[in-house]
């Protein structure tokens, strides 16, 4: 699955995002996340123990909503994305890690992505939905 180039730049640029797990029971878990795109895949960094890493273990389908609210309905836009994610290993860990904390530099001192504490979740996009995006 590709994206367009105007849902590149959005998901690309965004600061936040909200992804969606399902747990055992099929208790849906939704949670805001900060999203890393690199060649195409998305990156989320996370505690190795936080729920939405223990869901994805056992059911690796989720679903990444990116969308600007407007008061003026004209100008909504987003996209959901659904894929299956997994977590990265240690090697792979490593290099996105410096992604992160390039597009997001609060990281390395708020929140360090630690090696054994931090877990990098993969999601390779499967399905898309968007909308008002050009």
């Amino acid at each position: 699955m590709q994206l367009s180039k105007a849902e590149k730049e959005f998901v690309a640029t965004a600061r936040v995002a909200r992804l969606a797990t399902v747990d055992t029971r099929g208790v849906p878990h939704n949670v805001p996340i900060c999203p890393l795109l690199d060649r195409g895949i998305l990156f989320v960094g996370t505690a190795t123990d936080a729920k939405k890493v223990r869901n994805i273990q056992s059911n690796p389908s989720v679903a990444l909503v990116f969308d600007n609210y407007s008061e003026a309905w004209g100008r909504l836009c987003g996209i959901m994305i659904q894929g299956r994610a997994r977590k990265l290993d240690s090697r792979k860990f490593r290099e996105l890690r410096k992604k992160f904390y390039a597009k997001y530099p609060q990281y390395e001192s708020s929140s360090p992505l630690t090696d054994g504490d931090s877990a990098i979740l993969e999601i390779v996009p499967l399905r898309k939905l968007s909308w008002g995006l050009q």
